[in-house]
């Protein structure tokens, strides 16, 4: 198995998984979900690409595992799996409840600045151009956005090119990276909207859920 069949074929895996827990979402506890997400992968024979993260209301990049009652505002999940050594990487942001405008307002600016992100990439491009792009798409916000936009994924699921501020990189044919602005607003929550995309002629995104 090649590189772009095989990180496709992760990618449509994290699909079908995130589409299981929106289908039927009975979840009490943010670990219940990560542990289906496991489970889900063990059945389908795939590897974790990384430790799932599953946070409610939460600031922090990456928190470690928690077995924390899901309550109502924004839920983040970022999975992704391994299939034959070929990894994916999506992260997407839910809201349980009803949201506020203000927090419509910010998902929105998160969303938009992630279509705009990809919208712009191309073969040539430099990737420190495309991430103080999308900062400056955030407006005020740009400050609570505290990581990179995105980065390589392969056989590793951090790798070369580095989509980042501090790039050097430019963006080449065959590439697989990730775009994943957020904002993180300290002692309130957190939105993080990430897709893992193929660079061709034509740029490809591979996790479409």
């Amino acid at each position: 198995m090649g590189k772009y069949s095989g990180i496709k074929k992760a990618c449509r895996i994290n699909d079908l998984i995130f589409n299981e827990i929106i289908g039927n979402f009975n979840f009490k506890t943010e670990k219940e979900i990560s542990d289906f997400i496991l489970r889900r992968f063990k059945q389908l024979h795939v590897k974790p690409a990384f430790p799932s993260l599953v946070a409610g209301n939460n600031w922090e990049i990456h928190p470690g595992p928690r077995k924390k009652k899901l309550k109502n505002g924004f839920l983040i999940l970022d999975f992704g799996c391994k299939l034959r050594g070929y990894c994916s990487d999506m992260t997407r942001t839910l809201f349980i409840g009803k949201p506020s405008a203000f927090e419509k307002r910010l998902y929105k600016l998160v969303l938009n600045c992630q279509i705009n992100s990809i919208k712009r990439l191309k073969v040539g491009i430099s990737y420190r151009e495309l991430d103080l792009n999308a900062r400056k798409m955030l407006k005020h916000y740009r400050k609570y956005f505290v990581h990179s936009l995105g980065h390589g994924v392969g056989r590793k699921i951090h790798e070369k090119p580095a989509v980042s501020k501090n790039s050097d990189d430019i963006a080449k044919e065959g590439e697989f990276i990730t775009i994943e602005p957020g904002i993180y607003l300290p002692g309130k929550f957190g939105i993080r909207i990430e897709d893992t995309l193929f660079v061709g002629k034509k740029i490809e995104i591979l996790t479409k859920a």
